[in-house]
């Protein structure tokens, strides 16, 4: 009983800060766009400026105030600004290679020769002195760097996502897990406080966590765009769940490794397994759709409600408060 009581206090205002907390950081996203349009007289277009504000205000709150807690502290100011101009780079660069393409050879130097690149509109002056800005302030620049290019590689290669088949098994596996740890990995380098190793593994591994939930989430529309992932190719739901089920327990041996005050630790561990649920109640829709044959039917034949996970519905809801529940009780065993 002691546990549930703990679980439900720490639930509730869980999501009550990150409620809270979201519209007020996609605010400050907001507002700093505006700065920036206003100083390099220009504007991102609406998608790309809804998607810097809207990633950048759910992934503070769940994300960032999750790894800053273990510390025992909130995101700060200076950090925040840092995470805006980090969406800022990625959701440019998806513009980059997806809607306003530039040649390889380009887009390399502009990401890692950027003092020297010579922008020639708007989007690109923004990504570039954004980029400066974050680089500048990183402390353990080797690494960062190295990291960047093997970011940029997956990233380029992701292209190929488009080509149905193009992809081996363990080729379109590799581009996942490089492009969502990465992703997420970079961030680590934007906070103020110094990341031990075992908190760098957690932010990689989450990131991959978050790349798959991702992809699960978006099988019709990804059909729809004949984009070639791992759960569209995805046969066996069961299998499937083996496969992610190894991913999350992978994640809880890294936390396991984590040091500081067992209360920062429950709180961080509550915060991933919110992560995980998502995942989990994708995969029963999945499994559902199965039964009991050998095989998922072909995705290509099913409506969209089939595929679409509503997290409206009262009994999604339920789901994810029982995983969430599981897995935040689980015990992580060392590897």
């Amino acid at each position: 009983m002691g546990d549930v009581l703990r679980f439900g206090y720490q639930t509730f205002s869980t999501a009550l800060y990150i409620i809270r907390n979201r519209k007020t950081e996609t605010r400050r996203a907001y507002d700093l766009l505006s700065k920036i349009e206003s100083r390099y007289g220009g504007t991102f277009t609406p998608a790309t400026r809804r998607k810097i504000a809207v990633s950048y205000g759910i992934y503070t709150p769940m994300i960032c105030d999750a790894f800053t807690g273990l510390h025992g502290r909130t995101t700060n100011a200076s950090e925040k600004e840092r995470f805006i101009h980090y969406f800022i780079c990625s959701s440019l660069f998806d513009d980059f290679t997806d809607i306003n393409p530039l040649p390889e050879q380009e887009l390399f130097a502009l990401s890692f020769s950027p003092e020297t690149f010579e922008p020639r509109n708007f989007d690109e002056s923004v990504f570039r002195d954004s980029h400066l800005l974050l680089k500048s302030f990183v402390q353990e620049k080797t690494a960062y760097i190295g990291l960047t290019h093997q970011l940029f590689q997956a990233q380029w290669d992701s292209k190929k996502q488009a080509l149905s088949g193009a992809l081996s098994e363990a080729a379109l596996r590799e581009i996942t897990f490089t492009k969502g740890g990465l992703s997420v990995l970079l961030c680590s380098f934007y906070l103020d406080t110094p990341c031990s190793p075992a908190e760098r593994d957690c932010w990689y591994r989450i990131g991959t966590i978050i790349q798959l939930t991702n992809d699960l989430f978006d099988i019709y529309k990804d059909i729809q765009d004949r984009m070639d992932t791992l759960p569209v190719r995805m046969n066996d739901a069961h299998a499937f769940r083996a496969f992610f089920e190894a991913q999350v327990k992978g994640m809880q041996e890294a936390v396991a490794l984590l040091s500081g005050p067992a209360s920062n630790i429950s709180q961080f561990r509550l915060a991933m397994a919110g992560i995980y649920a998502f995942g989990f109640i994708a995969l029963d829709q999945l499994a559902e759709l199965q039964g009991s044959a050998p095989s998922l039917p072909p995705f290509s034949l099913l409506p969209r409600k089939m595929l679409v996970v509503d997290m409206e519905r009262r009994r999604n809801l339920l789901k994810w408060l029982r995983y969430a529940y599981r897995e935040w009780r689980t015990t992580p065993l060392l590897p």
